[in-house]
This record gives C-alpha cells, structure tokens and sequence, in this order.
C-alpha cells in the first residue's frame, strides 16, 4: 500500500499519536511518504501528486482537515481523518473509533463513503471574489466573535477556551440578515446566521438536528437576538436532547437547502471552520459540493446506514 499522510505538527494535544498510527499501519512491501503541511508546505502544494497514492491521511485539527479537503475534493482517493486538534469536531461527526490501531485498521481495510462538502464564497472589502470549501459550519455574526477571542488560547488551554470566549460575550451584536434560497427572499434579526454541512458539537450536541454530511443539502440557521444569558433555554434543550429530536433548538430559525446568498447589515466578521475571515464586505454564498470527498469509515462509523 502506498500512503500519503499529511500532518500538522502545530494542530494540538494530539499531534505524537499519528507516529504511533504509523507504527500501527505500516507492513512489509508499504511506501508511507509523510508531510508536514504548515507555513512552508501548503495544503495544495502537498497533494499535487495525490492520485499516485492508495490512501491520504490528514492529521490536524478541524482547520487542517478542511483545508486539505478542499483540495482532494473529488480525486477519487480514500482519505482517513486523523484527529490531533484541539475539538476534532469533524472527526466526531464521521464517528470513527478514535485510537491509534483501530484507526490503522480502518485505513489499511479502505472502506469509504462519499460525504458532501459545503462552499462559502464572499468578496473582501477591496472586492475581491474569494471562496473556501468547509466541512463543519460557516458563517457570520456571534460565531466568528467566539471563533476570534479564542484564538490566542485554544492552542493552550483546549476546548475551554471556546467557552471563556462566550462568556466574555455577554451581549452580542445584532444584525439584520437577509437570506436568499429557492427562490425565496427572508430577512431576519439575528446575533448570527450559520451555514452547516455537519453539525454534531461538543458534548454530542446535534447543533441542527436534521443536517448529515452526505444528505447533499446544507442547513442553515439564525440565532434570534439574545445575550448569552438569553440563551439559555437553547443551551438547557441541547443539555436534555442532544439530537433535538424532541425539543428542537429554540430561538433557531433553520432550514435547507442546496445554496443560498446572505447579506449581513452591519457587517460582522467571518469564519469557516474555525478559521476567521478578517474583512469581508457582509455578503456571502454558501453552496453544497455533494459527494465529492471519500472518507474512509469503520463499523463505529455514524455515517454507515
């Protein structure tokens, strides 16, 4: 077997155990060629050659993993999501078991399913048409102001820092967003409008109920205007009903789609997986690009059935 693995050796507190997935992979008559994709080796850069390979593995947190698939998107290859980031929340939602030699298992038996990607495009404040594939949530308001306090400590202190970040955001900007889908014109009032292609958070908290990676829909909420005191009935239904079968999400408006336009007055700041988009002009497109990534499963697998 020929393997390309690509790893991020600054993604988090797991970032030594994809050596040890290689100890537990490899077998006489295997090529591994490693990587180390960052600052000198970019995601494009690094899987030019993708298609001479058996298997891709990417290592790194949720950031790196949406940045390489972005660039393996329909090349046919089986990729392995290995988690060394800080919340690994796209790996949570693919459901593989997560140590070292059962992750080598699933890798080296290549049992694959395609899985939808989303595609956000906006233009920067000079105009220019930008866009990024993302494979958790996107979007504008609340989100990105969480995304942005958080960023100096995640690397240190983990998950936590995610909520120390809300916290110190007791009272949200509110905007006005307009929403443009199947032909239809919505406008809403909100503290953010998210774009989500998965959806399952810490704590195995289903963020929009009805969203699934490979449902060829993206879905797509407004947060109605609260502090973040105000929103604790949505936080108290997600703490009861993870999968928000039976309380829903309060204080979300959602629905589905296949691609949608948002205009956001005033302007708030950007991200995508959580990565901050620093300018923007306050519009943006979000699409679905279906069943064009093929991830490698197991028998824990949430996406089997």
């Amino acid at each position: 077997m020929r393997c390309l693995i690509l790893h991020n050796l600054a993604s988090g507190p797991r970032t030594d155990e994809v050596f040890t997935f290689c100890h537990q992979l490899a077998r006489g008559g295997d090529e591994f060629v490693l990587r180390f994709i960052g600052a000198h080796l970019e995601p494009a850069a690094a899987v030019t050659d993708v298609r001479s390979f058996d298997r891709v593995v990417v290592s790194g947190g949720d950031g790196t993993v949406s940045n390489v698939l972005d660039c393996l998107r329909d090349s046919g290859v089986p990729v392995l999501v290995f988690p060394s980031g800080t919340a690994n929340l796209f790996f949570n939602n693919i459901g593989n078991a997560p140590d070292a030699a059962a992750l080598a298992r699933a890798c080296r038996a290549g049992r694959t399913v395609q899985v939808d990607m989303g595609e956000l495009s906006w233009r920067d404040e000079r105009g220019t048409c930008l866009r990024h594939g993302f494979i958790i949530i996107a979007g504008s308001g609340y989100d990105a102001t969480i995304m942005k306090k958080a960023a100096p400590s995640k690397s240190d202190i983990g998950e936590i820092a995610y909520v120390l970040s809300a916290l110190s955001t007791p009272e949200p900007q509110v905007a006005r967003f307009t929403i443009e889908h199947d032909g239809k014109v919505d406008t809403l009032d909100g503290i953010a409008c998210m774009v989500g292609n998965t959806a399952l958070i810490q704590n195995e908290i289903n963020l929009f109920p009805d969203c699934r990676m490979d449902d060829g829909l993206i879905d797509v909420a407004v947060v109605e205007p609260a502090t973040t005191v105000q929103l604790l009935p949505t936080l108290l239904a997600a703490a009861f009903d993870p999968a928000g079968k039976g309380l829903g999400r309060p204080q979300f408006t959602m629905f589905q789609t296949t691609e949608v336009r948002v205009t956001c007055t005033p302007s708030l700041g950007m991200q995508y997986d959580g990565e901050l988009i620093p300018t923007n002009s306050g519009v943006f497109s979000a699409r679905v690009l279906p069943r064009c990534i093929d991830i490698i499963v197991d028998e824990f697998s949430k996406l089997q059935g």
